[in-house]
């Protein structure tokens, strides 16, 4: 008689999200000079935002590409691999995070008009609060729209994750992997 339980144990919402929320306080540091440079001035503004959104990016493409997991899915003991149970690599990494990067890009393609939208010396002798104000008041008006397409893609990875059984999300699908658990032995080796 054929056994119907899967093959894996799949990560569902809450270890992904924990994995998340580790990856995050390795992000604290880039986010923080990015925080910096823009309240410092807006030269440094400039010159920092694109090598931070590439090493954003770096991160989860290299980690993935590279081991499966980012240092919060190591922490969690879960996997990206293919839907073969055989390691992601670099080509599913860069296509699982294909659509992040693209938001990444067109995010990076506002600051950097933003920024460019007003002067230094209007932006540099302002306090943190009037450059704050001062840039929102220059983002270009369909900002508002990509944020909103933001969302609209992170709900919808979410709605995705929860409603199959092997609990992937959108990216999953388009780069052919899952997540798992490891360290454990397989649910169809397992002994009686």
């Amino acid at each position: 008689m054929l056994n119907d339980r899967p093959l894996y144990r799949y990560a569902g919402f809450l270890s992904r999200l924990g994995a998340m929320l580790i990856d995050m306080v390795v992000y604290l540091p880039a986010i923080a000079v990015g925080t910096w440079a823009s309240l410092h001035s807006q030269a440094m503004a400039l010159l920092l935002e694109i090598p931070l959104t590439f090493a954003l990016i770096f991160y989860n493409v290299y980690f993935i590409g590279r081991w499966g997991q980012t240092l919060g899915k190591m922490a969690l003991r879960i996997k990206v691999v293919s839907l073969d149970g055989t390691d992601a690599g670099y080509r599913r990494a860069l296509r699982r995070h294909g659509v992040d990067l693209v938001l990444s890009l067109i995010s990076t393609v506002i600051q950097v008009h933003t920024f460019l939208s007003f002067s230094a010396s209007d932006y540099d002798g302002l306090t943190d609060r009037q450059k704050v104000e001062l840039y929102e008041s220059h983002l270009p008006a369909w900002a508002d729209e990509f944020t909103l397409l933001s969302y609209v893609w992170v709900a919808s990875e979410l709605i995705v994750l929860l409603l199959n059984k092997k609990r992937r999300a959108l990216h999953d699908y388009l780069a052919g992997t899952m997540v798992i658990h490891v360290g454990r032995t397989p649910v169809g080796e397992r002994q009686a």
